[in-house]
């Protein structure tokens, strides 16, 4: 990098810690920023963005503008509610974008199409209701839109800062109903029931048993909650307050959402973060590309990558593992829902990144040399690589009318292009958008 390039990320670098500093954000969120932004080497501006933009999870990298369809006439088909999130250059501010289109199967959507909204948001809701929650970790709220002549209309706002909520990071919500629901803040160990009707917090469970003695902060796990033997379930996962250390332990979370029960089990591994559930039933539980470069920058500071599995009509995983790198012969992560039994991972291409010495896990996570593989998941072994073009190793999953899609974004973050990952000729490309995608809901 050039002198003026140095400065210019060293203004950007200082921007970001003063950004953190802001606000209500705890110590140990603070330090996660900073350690995004404290990056050595020749690769400070490409991982300092990926992780900046990432937080507090990682987002997917590749894209293709085309045609927008947001102003296509009101025929009475279905309608999708998106997120972007887009950072300044300085990263001293962010905003999301909310889209709403009627297609997801390509072209383009534009800013001047959005409604744009200042800091951090993810929206949640019960598919074909024409409303949506948008819960923002700007100033702690849940926003209740309803979707109105194809456009989102502010109904309500709840604010979580009276329920014990200080910061929001990784939140994830489900539903009972149109008109009740639970959001999860495992940073406050609590899940809020709230009555959307009326928009009030009815009860705070404590959850706290979910998290991660080892870890600073414990995330429920990706893409959310799954169905499994009438209650919802989920992997969580543990990392250290600078992000760069991996809890050994994760659990597995059961939530019923008709009278907010829950159970939390141990996991034979470590590290579990993606989900994808089989044709007949079974669940998938795998860790993450974060995790295959922690471990490959210090094996002591993350567990091995691994995959398990919960057969249907059992609640347990089954003791017996699938060592990921081991499979592939390289550092592996993430689990992509693909179609008949077969799901989607990223593995690290160490003859194109080649770690020096004093390579960190971030570069090698925010690397595009990350190359995607198929792998039958009742069959492992089989698992072979695609001829698609690389990617960084970050993974976002959305599922929307049964079908899967993954994000994929261009070099810095300009934009992403959504890549339907189930169904007739998948992989396949599908809408683009500025930023980075954060949310998917169908809303009618």
């Amino acid at each position: 990098m050039n002198s003026s390039g140095t400065a210019r990320l060293l203004e950007v670098e200082a921007a970001a810690r003063s950004s953190a500093r802001r606000g209500e954000q705890g110590p140990r969120l603070r330090r996660l920023t900073e350690r995004c932004v404290n990056v050595k080497g020749r690769a400070r501006w490409p991982v300092a963005m990926a992780c900046l933009l990432s937080l507090p999870l990682m987002a997917g990298c590749g894209s293709d503008p085309g045609e927008s369809g947001v102003e296509a006439p009101d025929d009475g088909g279905p309608r999708y509610a998106l997120v972007s999130r887009i950072e300044d250059t300085d990263f001293t501010n962010s905003s999301v974008f909310v889209w709403v289109v009627d297609d997801l199967s390509g072209g383009a959507v534009r800013l001047d199409e959005a409604l744009e909204l200042p800091g951090r948001g993810s929206i949640w809701g019960v598919p074909r209701t024409e409303v949506f929650y948008l819960v923002s970790s700007e100033d702690l709220t849940v926003s209740k839109y309803r979707v109105v002549a194809g456009k989102p209309e502010l109904d309500a706002r709840l604010g979580l800062g009276g329920a014990g909520v200080s910061v929001l990071l990784a939140e994830k919500m489900v539903f009972d109903g149109p008109d009740r629901g639970f959001l999860f803040d495992l940073v406050s160990g609590q899940a809020l029931e709230l009555d959307l009707a009326a928009m009030e917090i009815t009860r705070r469970i404590d959850v706290s048993d979910a998290q991660i003695d080892a870890a600073d902060y414990t995330f429920v796990g990706e893409p959310n909650f799954r169905e499994h033997g009438g209650r919802l379930v989920a992997p969580l996962y543990g990392v250290s307050a600078a992000y760069d250390r991996v809890a050994s332990e994760s659990k597995i979370l059961f939530f019923d959402p008709a009278d907010g029960s829950f159970e939390v089990k141990a996991a034979p591994c470590g590290g579990l973060l993606n989900t994808v559930k089989a044709p007949g039933g079974d669940i998938y539980f795998s860790s993450d590309p974060y995790v295959a470069s922690v471990f490959m920058a210090d094996p002591a500071r993350a567990p091995a990558p691994c995959m398990a599995r919960m057969a249907a009509g059992q609640d347990e995983l089954d003791t017996d593992v699938v060592a990921l790198n081991d499979v592939t012969g390289g550092p592996t992560g993430g689990l992509v829902p693909g179609s008949d039994g077969v799901a989607y991972v990223r593995v690290l291409d160490t003859g194109s990144f080649s770690p020096g010495a004093d390579a960190t896990h971030l570069e090698a996570y925010a690397a595009q040399d990350w190359q995607t593989w198929r792998i039958q998941l009742d069959d492992p072994g089989s698992a072979e690589r695609l001829d698609r073009q690389p990617l960084a190793g970050g993974i976002k999953v959305f599922e929307v009318d049964e079908q899967a899609y993954e994000n994929e974004s261009t070099t810095g973050f300009e934009s992403t292009t959504l890549v339907r990952t189930t169904g007739d000729g998948a992989p396949a490309r599908a809408l683009t958008m500025p930023g980075v995608t954060w949310s998917v809901l169908r809303v009618r």
